[in-house]
Order: structure tokens, then sequence, then C-alpha cells
């Protein structure tokens, strides 16, 4: 970022941040409407997606994790809270973006808080994913939120021990 010096590159600076904004609002948009081509568009041929089964890699791998996935869930709905372009330079890019998603689990509301750990790069002039890996503050049911989001054990997925956050506090004075 501190090469910015001409206006071409400013402006390409800028250009960049707005496109790899709308890249993530895209994202959550496809992932909801199951739009798995529009998905796909949005990864790198090459592409690595790291998320609760382990990293896929290629679009055609990371669209079957999404499409095997989603198919526990009813409506989805995620959504971008921020978007922090943490570095530029040419056609490559970092970035971290705080979201949560709502889904419907087993006919109830089960609410992720996540933290999305970006690489971007523009391939075929167009900004995409390069890599997407994804990490939980918490993940569990609405109804348990006002009180196991404060505990030692946050993620708290259906069929599942209940596990430690990626992230946030950890301390075993929260309880469990």
């Amino acid at each position: 970022m501190e090469n910015l010096v001409s206006l071409e590159s400013r402006l390409d600076y800028l250009e960049s941040r707005v496109a790899i904004g709308d890249l993530v609002a895209a994202y959550g948009r496809a992932v909801d409407d199951r739009a798995w081509e529009a998905l796909g568009q949005l990864y790198c041929k090459d592409a690595v997606f790291d998320s609760v089964e382990g990293p896929s890699t290629g679009r055609d791998r990371i669209i079957e994790y999404y499409e095997k996935r989603t198919a526990m869930f009813g409506v989805t709905y995620h959504y971008p809270h921020s978007v922090e372009v943490t570095a530029i330079d040419g056609d490559v890019a970092q970035g971290v973006v705080c979201a949560h998603a709502e889904l419907a689990i087993g006919g109830k509301a089960f609410w992720v808080a996540l933290r999305y750990c970006d690489s971007y790069k523009r391939e075929e002039r167009r900004w995409r994913f390069a890599e997407r890996r994804v990490e939980q503050l918490y993940a569990m049911e609405l109804s348990e939120i006002p009180d196991q989001m404060d505990s030692f054990l946050r993620k708290r997925w259906p069929g599942t021990e209940p596990a430690q956050a990626d992230w946030g506090p950890q301390s075993e004075k929260l309880g469990s």
C-alpha cells in the first residue's frame, strides 16, 4: 500500500477494494441461493476452501463441499459485517471478513459467528478467492446463545461434541 504514488496505482487500489467487497457480498448470496455455478466463478480455478471438513481444492471440489454441506440445512443467510483488506500487491491481496450465518438445521435456528481469512487473486481480470479459511467464534442453536456464547466450548454443531472456538477468550474460568 505504500507504493500508491501515482494516480493510476491509487485508482487501481480503490477499484480493487470495491471489487473485493463485491466478491465477498456475492459469496453469501450465491451460497444462500444455492447458485453453485455462480459460486464457482467466485473462486480461482485452483482455489482452496478450508472449513469444517478440512480443505477442498479446485472449483469442482469446492462446489461438491457446498452441495454436501448445505444439504443438511434448510434456509441459510450469510452476511458479512466487515471486509478488511489487509494487503494488495498487484494481482494478489489478503483480507479478513467478519460475518454471521443463520442456518435452519433440523427445524431449529442455528447461528454461527465467523471469520474468513482470505487470499484473493485477480484471475482473468476479475478478483476471486484464491484461498478462504473459515474460523468460528461460536456455532450453536439460537436458543443456546444466552447461556453458552461465553462458554469454553462454543462450537456446538448438531451430532458432534461441543468444541473449543477457533479464537476468542479460551479461559477455563468461562465454564463449559
